[in-house]
């Protein structure tokens, strides 16, 4: 399913964003899905040309945003309050990317960190993948991984935090 919208701007937020209707947004929700018909998650493709995973945000008015980053307006060469033609297809993967192979092998090799990571919320869970997504070359999501999970160990394990995991307010 495509349809047009107009890339609008959060001031407070600085960031430019997809506009879309509640009605547009129904069509993808079921009584099954958690939480409101504003937040889903998605595959988006503008303009037949980019594609990423996503999620939509409540913005107010029966209406719902979906943050594209400059980088992506540049790809596909697009401004402020250009029109565009978005496709969207719901996003059923846990985490809302690929999970980068390196990640799930260091996972399959300590138990330890492995059991740890299951035991974060689901949105920490998508930081840590993401940060390591992020890397180029194998040896470094390979290396980022290790780093991260090796300070999800030392962390307080009642509630381990996105600091703690990134090394910081370790002892």
């Amino acid at each position: 399913m495509s349809f047009q919208s107009k890339i609008g701007l959060l001031p407070k937020l600085k960031t430019h964003y997809l506009e879309i209707s509640k009605e547009e947004l129904q069509k993808f929700w079921s009584e099954e899905d958690k939480g409101s018909v504003y937040n889903q998650r998605f595959i988006i493709t503008v303009n037949e040309i980019v594609t990423w995973h996503g999620g939509s945000m409540a913005l107010g008015n029966n209406k719902a945003y979906i943050a594209i980053s400059k980088a992506r307006m540049k790809e596909i060469n697009v401004d402020f309050n250009d029109f565009v033609t978005i496709e969207l297809e719901k996003d059923y993967s846990k985490y809302g990317f690929i999970v980068p192979e390196e990640f799930e092998e260091v996972l399959d090799q300590d138990t330890d960190a492995s059991n740890l990571f299951k035991q974060l919320p689901l949105g920490a869970q998508r930081a840590v993948i993401y940060i390591v997504l992020q890397l180029k070359s194998s040896d470094k999501r390979i290396e980022k991984s290790i780093f991260l999970l090796d300070n999800l160990k030392k962390a307080p394990r009642e509630k381990p935090t996105m600091r703690h995991i990134l090394g910081k307010d370790l002892d």
